[in-house]
């Protein structure tokens, strides 16, 4: 008898598990707009939904998504992978007697993936901003966030009191927005102004780099994102800014500090605020949300080289360390950039600086390749130790497979973006050319040594973006402009002649620009 009844509660306990599972029951909401929370929001948490991933989105990639917890990329095409993991039924807000999540969704086919949905979470102690450890952002979720959610699973959404949290999601919409039409044209513009500043004022060409991204950091915590602002603010900070800090930074020590510095700042903004990431250059939205861009990565680029080979020039080459372990840090730090493709990219690119500016061998290489790959996985390592979690944390923690996996979903995505439209890329080959051209020119004129060092390890860290990560327009028209840059402001200043260290190596060897940096440091203006 007492076995029958033990077994009779082990049945009814499976039979009630799927029922308990499910905390929420989910809840389409047709034609759902933003403007509608103002009138729900008393009955729970509110929030923005982005309902996808990648340039477009449509009804059935959003209710695969959601009923998934999984997206996958417009740009491949398919449906997310994967069995569904709840269901849903369509209503209006409060029609459930219990708790429930009520989205709204893109209605119809293929369309941009540039809108956000309103979603409203009614359950216990549920109130103001809903908050997501997906996009880190308050107020704004992602479509996979809803399953684990109504599941009540670990990524579950949380909140954040507010008392007018409708007001603060149109806000951060229209912010969002804002940088999105504002983007475009401040690239260009900008790309556009710093080959003009490199022709006329060389040696103003890398400071503007660093002007460019504390332009940006600025219109993120002033919270400026009107795009003809945005563009102005950037033009000007090319024009004024740049030779404004050539005149701040006057020698190659306060350039390399000046520079390292720049990286310094978007190190502390990420960790002190992920919506820091809601940047005019900062993360589309539409399925990365926090970090850092491809765009700023490779604006990122020339600054942390340049200030690695000035500051081994002054300091030693733990000066170089330093600047290569602040750049890994912060691009791809998980609290930070969470930039995965960005490590493997500067890896790369401070591997080719330090072998030429230490004169060696290209068999050195292969160590400097492996030392700093193994201080990349070192802070992943670190990352994943302490708790973080991002797409760079989970692609290591599923061994070599799901890496190589990885890997080829940012190839193909990468290939994908790069031939959606013919003139996409028409543009692209023609970038690609140029930089192409411009190294022929830098290893004609200089060759593979310290002269070049720069440049040469600029073009190795963009030739390896191409494959690692899925922006090659960003990847390549910064690119271009950033050798540019490199190569007609950074070489034509005097540099020091060596490392202050145990090592014989030298920067330049006896060429009339080494023999110039031995005279003070003060770099040659127009």
């Amino acid at each position: 008898m007492a076995r029958t009844a033990v077994l009779a509660l082990a049945f009814l306990a499976l039979m009630a598990g799927p029922a308990q599972a499910t905390a929420f029951e989910v809840v389409v909401v047709p034609g759902f707009t933003v403007d509608d929370l103002e009138d729900v929001q008393e009955l729970g948490a509110v929030g923005l939904l982005n309902p996808g991933a990648g340039p477009e989105t449509s009804a059935a990639l959003a209710e695969a998504a959601l009923v998934r917890g999984e997206v996958r990329n417009s740009l491949r095409g398919d449906l997310p992978p994967g069995p569904p993991l709840i269901s849903v039924t369509r209503g209006e807000p409060g029609s459930v007697d219990g708790p429930a999540i009520y989205v709204g969704l893109p209605d119809g086919a293929r369309q941009p993936n540039d809108r956000r949905y309103p979603i409203l979470v009614v359950g216990p102690g549920y109130e103001g901003l809903l908050t997501s450890e997906s996009t880190r952002i308050p107020g704004l979720v992602s479509v996979v966030d809803i399953a684990p959610t109504a599941l009540g699973q670990e990524g579950a959404l949380g909140f954040q009191p507010r008392e007018n949290a409708t007001a603060e999601l149109r806000a951060l919409d229209e912010r969002i927005e804002d940088n999105i039409r504002a983007r475009l044209p401040a690239e260009l513009a900008v790309c556009a102004l710093l080959v003009l500043l490199a022709l006329v004022f060389p040696s103003a060409a890398v400071p503007a780099f660093a002007a460019v991204l504390w332009a940006n950091l600025g219109l993120v915590i002033a919270g400026v994102s009107e795009p003809l602002a945005v563009v102005v603010i950037f033009s000007l900070a090319v024009v004024l800014g740049g030779p404004l800090l050539d005149l701040a930074w006057p020698t190659a020590l306060r350039l390399g500090l000046g520079l390292a510095a720049t990286i310094g700042a978007y190190l502390l903004a990420l960790g002190f605020d992920a919506s820091v990431a809601v940047s005019p250059f900062g993360p589309w939205q539409n399925g990365r949300f926090f970090g850092l861009s491809n765009l700023v990565e490779t604006l990122l680029l020339l600054p942390a080289f340049a200030a690695a080979a000035l500051l081994a020039a002054r300091l030693g080459w733990a000066a170089f360390g330093g600047v290569a372990l602040l750049t890994f840090v912060t691009v791809a730090g998980n609290r930070f950039g969470a930039d995965g493709g960005g490590a493997v990219v500067l890896a790369v690119g401070f591997a080719v600086l330090g072998v030429l500016l230490a004169d060696a061998r290209w068999r050195a290489l292969v160590l400097a390749l492996a030392g700093a790959a193994a201080l990349a996985l070192g802070l992943v390592a670190i990352d994943i130790a302490t708790g973080g979690k991002s797409h760079v944390t989970e692609a290591l923690s599923g061994g070599p497979v799901e890496l190589a996996r990885d890997l080829g979903e940012r190839v193909s995505l990468s290939v994908a973006r790069a031939t959606q439209e013919w003139y996409v890329a028409l543009l692209l080959a023609l970038l690609l050319l140029a930089l192409g051209l411009l190294v022929v020119r830098t290893l004609v004129r200089r060759g593979a040594g310290r002269e070049s060092a720069v440049p040469l390890a600029l073009a190795a860290a963009l030739a390896v973006s191409l494959v690692v990560n899925d922006s090659p327009n960003d990847v390549l028209l910064i690119g271009v402009v950033s050798y540019l840059a490199s190569d007609l402001g950074m070489l034509r200043a005097p540099w020091p002649a060596s490392p202050r260290s145990s090592s014989p190596s030298v920067l330049w060897s006896s060429s009339p620009a080494a023999a110039a940096a031995r005279r003070p440091l003060r770099r040659p203006r127009p």
